[in-house]
């Protein structure tokens, strides 16, 4: 496990979580909560489809996250986010609201990222091996 953790595999797992926020909500009006209110009837069997995916993703990551940063492991993160969301919009006064939502989703998505790579941080600052790195004889 430590010798298959990068950066980049940080990196990536931080993008997907962050494809997968962006693509569920994001204001633009390209997402799929857009495509479930547009109203028409067409394409039912995709958006639920779709749906399906995107809970699982979703499960996937809230578990992950959860078990490796644990609920206050999380809001902690989140805080730290926030405060430097609230930081930015100080600084670059005045934002629109689509701003202000598309960096809170950025937020969510950073959560989500680094609990689902905290396991493996932990594992290269501290140093300690996991049972699945542990071969026997």
């Amino acid at each position: 496990m430590l010798e298959t953790f990068t950066f980049w595999g940080f990196v990536s797992r931080w993008l997907l979580a962050m494809f997968i926020v962006l693509a569920t909500y994001n204001p633009s009006g390209y997402s799929y909560f857009h495509w479930i209110i547009e109203g028409s009837g067409e394409h039912w069997l995709g958006k639920v489809l779709v749906g399906f995916a995107i809970g699982i993703a979703y499960a996937t990551f809230f578990l992950a996250a959860l078990r490796s940063l644990g609920i206050f492991g999380m809001v902690v993160w989140g805080a730290l986010f926030a405060a430097i969301e609230w930081l930015m919009i100080r600084f670059f006064e005045p934002l629109t609201s689509a701003t202000v939502v598309t960096m809170a989703l950025i937020v969510i998505a950073s959560v989500l990222g680094i609990g689902v790579s905290w396991s493996y941080i932990r594992a290269r600052l501290s140093g300690q091996l996991d049972t699945n790195d542990v071969t026997l004889p």
